[in-house]
């Protein structure tokens, strides 16, 4: 598979899961999880975002990742309880491909995902 249907694939597989996690409706949570897709230039993001109180709005990026040119999926942020990671390999993308970018690049080879 070369980088450019490589990169459709996983980005199929990256909407779809971040799909399942839009609106789920969470026992005392009253605001939404919208997923926001850049399609230009691959990102991909779960955000929360409304009213937890009658006085206290939230809007907060809790899943981004990005598909890099060379197929790449770089996890950037992921403030959840999900294991995301560990989800989109058991989903298909390889664990190769996988960047927790969010972790240092000398702490990337201790992982068991791509490095960079």
């Amino acid at each position: 598979m070369d980088s450019a249907q490589r990169i459709g694939h996983y980005a199929a597989i990256v909407s779809q899961y971040l799909a399942e996690h839009e609106d789920q409706e969470i026992e005392g949570e009253s605001y939404r999880r919208v997923v926001i897709v850049d399609r230009d230039h691959h990102h991909y993001q779960l955000v929360a975002t409304g009213w937890v109180t009658p006085s206290r709005f939230v809007d907060a990026l809790l899943i981004h990742l990005q598909i890099k040119a060379d197929g790449k999926t770089w996890l950037l942020e992921n403030s959840t309880e999900l294991h995301v990671a560990q989800d989109l390999a058991d989903r298909g993308i390889a664990k190769e491909d996988i960047v927790l970018g969010f972790h240092p690049p000398q702490y990337r080879a201790l992982t068991g995902y791509a490095i960079a």
